[in-house]
């Protein structure tokens, strides 16, 4: 792993962003890591402090959504990045030419259903899709209980969803249910907005607030969202679809020409390990990707629907093209 760094030309350009980085902060070079995040604080701070902890090497840490973490690196304006952490694989898939492979040395011990056929990306934790709804509002007898179902005029209006551009769990959603369908994103984009009736919400934070308050009735959201608001005294109710659902992971990647790609090769591992996995699902509320990990007795069994991660990634583009003309449309 250690020779990753830049060959030829670029060389010399990047010794100096790294010698500057060692100036800043006083850290050897040889024990340092910069690690793009779109993960919560709560989430990426107690893994990575625990991997200082535990390996000596010193993180900068650089947070913010999955698409502006992306096309920072993209644009080469994250030319400091060795790490890519957060965000669902169908993103990893989309950018892939973006990350170098690597092979986590517990590879063996993760379900193979869940990895990178080319290591391009590691996962992290398993996420599935749920329903949600407010119970003072909604009768359970009531809620939605499939897909099909958020389609019923008496909820137009009244789902929680975030805009696609800022949510990566949004464009999941949208392509889950276009192979569901099987329909387009051009096709299925008109009808969904159409049944949010233009309520689109800035981020996914925003989703569960809006049910539990009572602006929205149900919402579409993340399994470890749900429970974590549920654990905090929200009074909402989760679904799980009776169709199924899908539960792709949030992934992990070493950057092209990361300047400490050695180090990062130490992050991936340590995010798999085993006293990691534990912890994400005991206090992240995540499924872990490991399958000597035993999932605890509050979380139930999941009937997973056959999606198409490389079909999800190819469509990408053409979906966001089709959410910002209907975004447009309605201004």
């Amino acid at each position: 792993m250690a020779v990753l760094l830049l060959p030829g030309c670029g060389k010399s350009q990047r010794e100096e962003e790294i010698r500057a980085v060692s100036q800043k902060y006083s850290v050897p070079e040889e024990k340092q890591l910069t690690v793009y995040t779109s993960h919560k604080e709560e989430v990426y701070l107690p893994v990575i402090s625990e991997f200082e902890n535990a390996t000596g090497i010193w993180v900068n840490i650089v947070a913010g959504g999955t698409s502006e973490m992306f096309d920072r690196i993209e644009s080469g304006e994250g030319s400091d990045c060795d790490i890519m952490f957060g965000g669902g694989a169908e993103y990893y898939e989309a950018k892939k030419d973006l990350f170098y492979p690597y092979r986590v040395t517990e590879s063996e011990q993760l379900f193979g259903e869940y990895l990178s056929p080319e290591d391009l990306w590691t996962p992290f934790t398993e996420l599935p899709i749920v329903f949600i709804y407010n119970p003072k509002l909604v009768a359970k007898r009531d809620a939605p209980r499939n897909w099909k179902e958020l389609f019923d005029e008496r909820w137009k209006g009244q789902i929680a969803f975030a805009d696609m551009e800022v949510s990566g769990t949004s464009y999941t959603i949208v392509s889950l249910m276009t192979q569901l369908f099987n329909e387009a994103p051009e096709e299925l984009i008109p009808e969904l907005y159409e049944q949010l009736d233009g309520n689109v919400l800035d981020s996914s934070g925003l989703v569960i607030p809006n049910v539990e308050s009572g602006r929205c009735m149900v919402g579409i959201t993340l399994e470890e969202t749900a429970k974590k608001y549920m654990a905090k005294g929200y009074d909402i109710a989760m679904i799980y679809p009776e169709e199924g659902t899908i539960a792709l992971p949030d992934a992990c990647a070493i950057v092209k020409n990361a300047p400490h790609s050695f180090n990062a090769g130490k992050f991936l591992d340590f995010i798999v390990a085993y006293d990691t996995q534990r912890y994400a699902m005991e206090h992240f509320h995540r499924r872990s990707v490991r399958t000597d990990v035993e999932l605890s007795q509050d979380y139930e069994e999941v009937k997973l629907l056959d999606f198409d991660i490389k079909k999800s990634a190819s469509e990408e583009a053409a979906a966001m093209e089709a959410w910002r003309a209907v975004r447009a449309s309605d201004k």
